[in-house]
């Protein structure tokens, strides 16, 4: 038996999702797996859902047909663009992380410039 060279085949923006699709992949014979992004399992477990998505795995000799499903599972009915470009999708998971990331650092900003200015101000005032 060989072993599994995994291939990231798309990213979803919620736990939920990936585990649907992961499901309709099972049933279609194709081994599959989600895995965060960045410290997302431990948001997920702090806070009860991650902010950086999951990312669908599968072998790289199922690749193709898996993708082939989650387009199929994923994409509206009339849809009529070009399905062969298949790096859109990771583009589109990185653009809704984006504002995020900018959040977070913007609080942890905030947050280190309160402790440092905080006890200053503690000397000052008796």
């Amino acid at each position: 038996m060989d072993a599994m060279k995994p291939v990231k085949v798309y990213s979803c923006a919620k736990r939920f999702q990936a585990d649907m699709i992961i499901e309709a992949l099972k049933s279609e014979g194709i081994p599959a797996y989600s895995q965060s992004d960045g410290s997302g399992e431990y948001m997920e477990i702090y806070m009860g859902t991650s902010l950086f998505g999951e990312n669908i795995y599968v072998d790289e000799n199922d690749a193709r047909r898996a993708e082939e499903i989650i387009r199929g599972i994923t994409l509206p009915a009339d849809d009529s663009e070009d399905l062969s470009d298949s790096s859109a999708i990771p583009d589109a998971a990185k653009d809704r992380r984006m504002p995020v990331v900018r959040i977070i650092s913007l609080i942890a900003a905030i947050l280190f410039i309160i402790g440092v200015v905080a006890p200053v101000i503690a000397d000052i005032i008796p």
